[in-house]
């Protein structure tokens, strides 16, 4: 076993060579072009920067050169290891770090289901009081209002044929909801 470690760490070594060799020769075949983007980039770091890139999309399995068909969940999950690096270091220099952690893509969809939860449940308790209300008052004129819409219901769920599991719960639960719009019936 000590023995595949060993050759493996050999074989990433002799690749890493080979990429820091490929990445001097581009620098040293392109060095008149650098000039010209300015005094922070230097074809060393150009090239190591077009490598990282293209060795990326490479893993996320896109076209390096139009960066189309990658896997959008293996790039967020390289992308995440790579942000606990930058997190790692901030602590190894006692850095406290300005950027908020971001949020993965199923905490965002949690949220946004949480999101639409409470905009129809804020939607119920308003059309819920209104209806309320509204009964309420058209009851005034109309003593018979409640049981005839509880006879609409009661005419709706009762068949011949028995009802299914998901028939009988839609029943119930309508009933209930009926009963919190309209109160008791007597």
């Amino acid at each position: 076993m000590q023995d595949k470690v060993e050759a493996l760490k050999q074989a990433e070594r002799i690749m890493m060579d080979a990429i820091h060799a490929a990445i001097t020769q581009a620098a040293k075949e392109s060095d008149a072009a650098f000039p010209s983007l300015g005094p922070r980039t230097t074809a060393q770091t150009y090239f190591a920067d077009v490598a990282l890139r293209r060795l990326f999309l490479h893993l996320c399995g896109a076209n390096a050169d139009t960066a189309k068909g990658g896997d959008p969940e293996h790039a967020w999950d390289i992308l995440y290891a790579g942000r606990g690096t930058a997190r790692y270091w901030e602590k190894e220099h006692g850095i406290r770090s300005r950027r908020r952690k971001a949020k993965s893509h199923a905490e965002l969809e949690r949220e946004r289901r949480e999101k639409s939860a409470l905009t129809q449940s804020a939607q119920k308790l308003v059309t819920d009081t209104a209806i309320r209300a509204l009964i309420e008052h058209a009851s005034i004129s109309d003593p018979d209002l409640r049981d005839r819409l509880v006879a609409t219901a009661k005419e709706r769920f009762s068949t011949t044929d028995p009802l299914s599991q998901v028939e009988q719960e839609f029943a119930e639960l309508a009933k209930v909801s009926l009963t919190r719009l309209i109160g008791n019936v007597t």
